[in-house]
């Protein structure tokens, strides 16, 4: 009796253990196996949701917290703190979590489960159990990030090596060696492998920075073999660069500080480049390029009887191909061919005769004129000339006018004459003096036309030909200009015409269904030595709406603060 009831004790506690382990092999099904860690902290029998929650909380106290930097040597000790988050560390949290996971679980692609993969279950929950499974979180580190720290904050203790490196002598035209130098570095590879352990177990450790003799990358004897390339090419100057029948060209002198020295790693050693530096030979280029380039031109425009017409038709352009001329001339130099054919890319016009119906031109938008009566011959043979400048001129969409820009340069090659413009608080003669005729004229258009006006300076005093004050706008090269926006829809196409002693610009472009009120200009004050402040008030409406609304304000000084000085240029 008392041995049946001990065998019956016995499979009991069988049974209870084997009940126990079964569920132990087996349990939790959909989370962590108890007793797991992931960067020291506990999430066994979390789930995966609960776990990056409780990750993700950990990893951001981590990013906020401070390491302290330390550098130090004989007579210096600085130390400065940084967040993780500052020089670049970054974690993997899904990653990290997906491998730990699995852990005590069968795989996927198994379709049943055996005595030995219940068994291997059991033994990684029992060694997890065990506390034996701490799994570090997968951090990283951003170079940049890292770099842009240790620069700013320690760069000024770093000596970077100097490579030997043929340095080029304009006066003797000839190359001179550059001893190398041994430097000093912080080792960045080691120091961010030391941060990327912590941060795999969200420590936050001290780093202490230290200095590392490092010898520079080239030789005396590498940088000699370089020089002896570099000098056979520039003996074999000069150089000829040929485009449409003319010739540039580069003797020793322009090409010796063309020559670029790069170390290069060539299977276990490094070895000095022989180049020639693309930024200084396109700058060359973009020198020359003016006297190259034919720019295309549009067809010049009339708008006559409704309808837009071709005056004279488009014409293509030629424009000097820097990327490709650049790469040719680095080719050829360096194989020592003495003649080097630069590239032309042709360059069309923007609008042709067959995109003329695009420009969507239909209408008068709005003009502006003024009156240039009694000015002096001088004047008026400026007016004419500037005038002209803007007849036909085509502004897109959304495009910035710049009248100085369409102006260009302004003297006697030009067929400008001298005449009276207001300058160093002088009224003195100057080529192209009445200009300013026509940027007043181009204003009161462009106001008149509902444009969107960017800039706009008024004159010094009031000046008889831009009456009624207020509505006027100084220019001179290359500041002050007149600037203003295209808010059409479609194209606005300028043209100026002179009957008698007035100067006309029109605006035609799309009809948008705009309106346009000016009102003023109105004198807000004045004094008896001249000297007055204006008002000028602009208005766009479109269906009862205000579009654009804008306020011009004028302050003219006395007349007499500018006196006239003597035209020295008659």
């Amino acid at each position: 009796m008392v041995f049946q009831k001990n065998i019956l004790i016995i499979l009991l506690a069988v049974t209870i253990l084997g009940v126990a382990v079964f569920s132990f092999g087996y349990l939790p099904k959909n989370s962590f196996a108890f007793g797991l860690k992931i960067g020291s902290q506990e999430i066994g029998g979390l789930s995966f949701k609960e776990a990056k929650t409780k990750l993700e909380g950990k990893v951001s106290e981590f990013l906020e917290s401070k390491i302290n930097f330390t550098f130090s040597s004989k007579d210096i000790i600085e130390t400065i703190q940084a967040t993780p988050k500052e020089i670049g560390v970054n974690f993997d949290i899904d990653g990290s979590l997906e491998g730990p996971f699995k852990l005590g679980k069968p795989s996927n692609n198994q379709g049943g489960v055996g005595p030995g993969l219940f068994f291997q279950n059991l033994k990684e929950k029992f060694f997890a159990l065990q506390g034996k499974y701490n799994f570090p979180v997968k951090a990283d580190i951003s170079n940049n990030a890292f770099e842009e720290f240790l620069t700013e904050k320690f760069g000024k203790y770093e000596i970077y090596p100097k490579n030997a490196e043929p340095i080029f002598n304009e006066k003797k035209l000839d190359f001179k060696i550059q001893e190398p130098k041994e430097g000093l570095l912080f080792e960045r590879e080691k120091i961010i492998e030391e941060i990327k352990g912590h941060a795999q177990g969200l420590n936050i450790n001290d780093i202490h920075l230290a200095l590392k003799k490092t010898l520079p990358a080239i030789d005396l004897k590498e940088a000699q073999n370089a020089k002896e390339i570099a000098k056979d090419i520039l003996n074999n100057s000069p150089y000829l660069l040929l485009i449409e029948g003319r010739v540039f060209v580069i003797n020793e002198k322009l090409l010796g500080n063309w020559f670029s020295f790069l170390p290069q790693k060539k299977g276990n050693q490094m070895k000095l480049s022989v180049s020639l530096d693309e930024v200084l030979i396109g700058d060359f280029l973009n020198e020359i390029s003016d006297s190259v380039n034919i720019e295309p031109q549009n067809p010049v425009l009339s708008f006559q009887g409704g309808n837009l017409k071709i005056v004279a038709p488009p014409k293509s352009g030629k424009t000097l191909d820097i990327k490709e001329s650049t790469k040719k001339i680095q080719e050829k130099i360096l194989n020592k061919e003495t003649k080097i054919i630069l590239s032309l890319t042709k360059a069309e016009p923007d609008i042709t005769g067959e995109t003329i119906k695009e420009l969507e031109i239909e209408t008068l938008v709005g003009s502006g004129n003024s009156n240039f009566a009694g000015s002096p011959k001088n004047r008026v043979h400026n007016i004419k000339i500037g005038a002209s400048k803007f007849n036909g001129v085509l502004i897109g969409p959304n495009e910035e006018f710049s009248f100085n820009k369409i102006l260009g340069e302004v003297g006697p090659i030009q067929g400008y004459l001298p005449e009276l413009v207001i300058k160093e608080n002088k009224t003195i003669p100057e080529y192209g003096g009445g200009i300013c005729q026509v940027s007043t004229t181009m204003f009161r258009s462009a106001v008149n036309s509902g444009m969107e006006i960017l800039e706009r300076h008024p004159h010094a005093f009031p000046v008889r030909y831009y009456n009624p004050q207020g509505f006027d706008a100084t220019v001179y090269l290359p500041s002050p200009d007149l600037r203003f926006k295209n808010n059409t829809p479609g194209y606005i196409l300028i043209q100026s015409k002179i009957e008698g002693t007035k100067l006309t610009f029109e605006f035609y472009g799309k009809d948008d269904k705009r309106k346009v009120v000016v009102k003023g200009p109105y004198i807000t004050w004045a004094k008896a030595d001249g000297s007055m402040g204006t008002k000028l008030y602009q208005e766009v409406w479109r269906n009862g709406k205000i579009i654009l609304q804008k306020t011009f304000l004028s302050s003219y000084k006395s007349p007499k603060l500018y006196p006239v000085q003597r035209n020295p240029l008659d």
